[in-house]
């Protein structure tokens, strides 16, 4: 099996919360209960499988399986999945295929589409670490934790040095308060080599979950040989934020800044921290400050558009957002904000096209076909405008 791994942002395994599942938050669309914080900087699947050529007898099916692989690359989706769709309409068992048709509906948000098609490559080849993996992260997409959990459990088994998938099944354990299990496991990696910062960051993480405040510090006093005062005071910061414990959390990251004023994603996290506590005027000023530091961070844009979005800055929002959908086209969160900004400053044809290209990478969330809906009635549209509100109301129910 040849691969190549990459980390997603915006919209995939890695999007973008606001940490800490059903808690007392400002949640933004597109900002999903399991935060990137518990993922970032893991090299971990999703893969891209070039592989299930062996035994193929025509050329032109090679010849399309490239060129499907090429679009998936490069980001067209439609190209790709209708070359994916006509190999397997000849070659319904090719895992290659499969695999890859998995990874395009899970990078536009048809959650369940990608599980189904992970789980019938897996049986026809079960023990696949790759498959295993994605299907792994596509659980966690939709916030199955539970149902993730023996998936990389199984990973485990096949390797028991698989430091990615002890991290994710730890991930999983923590989110659904197996606290204990994900401690016990963590403490296994922590002395089975020499220290390593996700894995400490994780286990702090599980202990401030635990409320266990002694072990939570012997493992930061550890990170902090390891990598300084300044990022073990950042990870501290997130693992509090993901504990809801936002004070603490801001408490570190303000020492951040008092160690090093120019740490790289300081600001985004004050900001996203701000979001969360309802403070919009805080919140707006570290997005700015992150983008001052860096104008093409997607992340940053899209926060701050997002917020000027619900303050009703519409149109200071679009410049931020516009430039979020540059850097992330494929973001079904950036394309919602752009088109309910737009829509409210009137430009309805403008946002009835980046409506329908949210409502086209994420199907299945209201907000997004509510929105939708709107921006066909505003265009004079009104059957179609009658069965988006419809599709919206079943999705909310």
């Amino acid at each position: 099996l040849l691969c190549t791994c990459s980390a997603n942002s915006a919209d995939g395994w890695t999007s973008t919360g606001t940490g800490g599942g059903e808690l007392s938050q400002r949640r933004l669309p597109g900002a999903s209960k399991f935060s990137n914080m518990m993922i970032a900087g893991m090299k971990l699947a999703v893969c891209l499988c070039l592989c299930g050529l062996i035994g193929w007898a025509e050329d032109g099916t090679k010849a399309l399986f490239d060129q499907a692989t090429a679009a998936l690359v490069r980001g067209d989706y439609t190209a790709a999945e209708r070359g994916f769709s006509l190999i397997l309409h000849d070659q319904p068992r090719n895992v290659g295929v499969l695999g890859n048709l998995g990874i395009l509906y899970a990078r536009t948000n048809r959650a369940d589409q990608a599980i189904a098609i992970y789980l019938r490559a897996l049986q026809i080849s079960p023990d696949d670490k790759v498959l295993l993996l994605n299907l792994g992260l596509a659980y966690l997409k939709q916030e199955a934790h539970q149902r993730a959990i023996p998936v990389f459990a199984r990973v485990v088994v096949l390797d028991p040095k698989h430091q990615q998938a002890r991290q994710l099944l730890a991930i999983c354990r923590i989110s659904t308060g197996q606290l204990a299990a994900a401690i016990r496991d963590l403490e296994v990696l922590r002395t089975a080599g020499p220290p390593e910062e996700q894995t400490l960051f994780l286990l702090g993480w599980a202990y401030l979950k635990n409320h266990d405040a002694t072990n939570a510090k012997n493992v930061f006093d550890q990170m902090f040989a390891l990598v300084g005062p300044a990022r073990t005071q950042f990870l501290l910061g997130r693992a509090c934020y993901e504990s809801a414990l936002f004070d603490r959390a801001e408490e570190s990251f303000l020492e951040v800044l008092r160690l090093d004023p120019n740490f790289a994603g300081i600001h985004l996290e004050l900001g996203k921290l701000y979001i969360s506590q309802r403070r919009s005027e805080d919140a707006i000023r570290e997005l700015e400050l992150a983008l001052k530091g860096n104008p093409n961070d997607q992340d940053a844009n899209y926060f701050l558009g997002s917020i000027l979005v619900q303050e009703s800055r519409d149109a200071e929002a679009v410049a931020y957002l516009e430039r979020a959908r540059v850097l992330k086209p494929d973001s079904w969160a950036t394309c919602f904000q752009l088109g309910k900004a737009k829509l409210k400053l009137g430009h309805a044809p403008e946002a009835l096209v980046l409506l329908q290209r949210a409502v086209e990478l994420n199907p299945d969330e209201s907000s997004a076909n509510f929105q939708l809906a709107r921006a066909l009635q505003a265009c004079g549209r009104k059957l179609e405008a009658g069965r988006a509100f419809r599709r919206a109301q079943e999705l909310a129910h």
